[in-house]
């Protein structure tokens, strides 16, 4: 085992609460015992199915948090289980007439962070495109919310094939539509045209991460320059402990550490 790889989890094995040293256990060991993860969950998940801002118990649902925790239910497998249902339920349940998802306005009075903000056509894109991107993953590509988001997405889309608001939203959309429609469509060769000028400013590893998600999920080959460009920035962000942090800050450093070796080893350098 690669002496970056071990340091990294021992790491997480140090500093992670119950669900993250359980994805590594799940992810690196191929230990799987349902009810750690699902027990977890259900413990933080609000009555309306959706999980609290911060995942501070108690607190009102957020969607970009219900989000973040459809992405684990994903990643381990639970797609059946109450916990995932539940969920899903939720978020087709607040999804706006347009197709798209905003954030719970309920949110406002904890001062969420500026990427987070409801009401903002920001927002609006990156968690309409998230949530598609994970719903695809989880075999709902034909279910009529999909198709609605799908809608709004490319109502906001421009000439150059950039989407609205942050740049993340046209990472994603390489994911939603290069499954979707495959390779060589016109839509996501713009997109990745786009993208491969902004690769040179990013240099928080948990965003390189989710760029490589998107691409492997758009089924962008291995050997793309940009896939090879974000691999090497991504190494060479780990620090001397193994960990790798997000500008997002300390809440995200765990996450982002098993984020990176899952996706390190899934193109094939760990």
């Amino acid at each position: 085992m690669n002496e970056n790889f071990k340091a990294a989890l021992k790491f997480v094995e140090h500093f992670g609460n119950e669900l993250e040293r359980y994805r590594v256990q799940y992810l690196f060991y191929g230990i799987r015992n349902d009810e750690i993860p699902l027990h977890y969950l259900r413990e933080l998940q609000n009555e309306d199915g959706g999980f609290p801002f911060n995942l501070e118990k108690g607190k009102e649902s957020s969607v970009s948090e219900t989000c973040g925790v459809l992405a684990i239910l994903e990643e381990l497998n639970l797609n059946a289980s109450d916990v995932c249902k539940k969920t899903i339920s939720y978020l087709f349940k607040v999804q706006e007439e347009d197709g798209s998802w905003d954030e719970n306005i309920e949110i406002k009075k904890y001062n969420p962070p500026f990427w987070d903000m409801p009401g903002d056509l920001k927002t609006k894109m990156w968690l309409t495109g998230e949530i598609t991107r994970l719903l695809i993953k989880l075999n709902y590509k034909d279910a009529r919310p999909v198709e609605k988001a799908l809608d709004f997405l490319l109502k906001h889309r421009d000439k150059e094939g950039k989407f609205a608001g942050f740049r993340i939203s046209t990472w994603i959309a390489i994911a939603i539509f290069g499954q979707l429609k495959g390779l060589n469509n016109e839509l996501v060769d713009k997109a990745l045209s786009v993208v491969g000028n902004w690769i040179d400013d990013e240099s928080d590893a948990s965003f390189l991460v989710w760029y490589l998600e998107c691409l492997g999920q758009g089924d962008i080959p291995k050997n793309h320059p940009i896939i090879r460009k974000c691999l090497n920035k991504l190494i060479k962000q780990q620090h001397k402990n193994g960990r790798w942090t997000s500008e997002d800050g300390e809440r995200y450093t765990v996450s982002t550490t098993i984020s990176t070796l899952k996706t390190l080893r899934n193109f094939d350098l760990f």
